[in-house]
């Protein structure tokens, strides 16, 4: 096992050559998500193996999305990892739903759950924007900065380390990306 402050431990060594690959596939245009982790302080499995829990290497990196999990009304899965992020304080940027009917990977009567169960709900929403709107026209960085600002905030203070800066907002997207559509000649 490779602790924490290693060169080689991906999660909080930002020259690592995983992160370093992540980097480019973002500057090539790439969408980059990660689950936040199924870690979160209210999580009762012991297998959780760090004591502040907080979301580690990848799904921590800056210029990925790390989505968090919550319920079908909104409120936050308690085993959902929070920020900090081990790489950027900020994490997990937004969450999306779980716990909902769908797959049946579980069994026809088990919900899909988890916060891999919440990454693919974005991952749809950003692939549905990027039929209209490549990368090209909107680089990975400013789309992951629209979904922030379009998000379903859930807490006073714009973004905590609960929610991110809050629950992915379809209609809120679509809106902010026909108006910039209108400004663009």
């Amino acid at each position: 096992m490779v602790l924490p402050g290693h060169p080689g431990n991906y999660s909080d060594n930002p020259a690592h050559p995983f992160n370093l690959i992540v980097s480019s596939l973002e500057r090539a245009g790439a969408d980059v998500l990660f689950a936040a982790g199924n870690c979160g302080r209210d999580c009762p499995d012991g297998r959780c193996a760090y004591p502040d829990r907080p979301i580690t290497g990848a799904n921590s990196h800056p210029r990925v999305l790390s989505i968090g999990g919550v319920d079908t009304r909104g409120e936050r899965v308690g085993y959902s990892s929070q920020g900090p992020g081990r790489l950027v304080a900020r994490k997990p940027d937004l969450c999306a739903y779980t716990h909902f009917s769908g797959s049946r990977a579980f069994g026809d009567d088990e919900a899909d759950s988890g916060t891999s169960a919440a990454c693919p709900v974005t991952a749809g929403l950003i692939a549905a924007v990027r039929t209209r709107w490549p990368s090209s026209l909107l680089p990975p960085g400013q789309l992951r900065t629209l979904l922030r600002r379009t998000a379903d905030d859930r807490s006073d203070v714009g973004f905590d380390h609960d929610h991110g800066y809050g629950v992915i907002d379809a209609p809120g997207i679509l809106a902010s990306l026909r108006r910039r559509a209108k400004r663009v000649p």
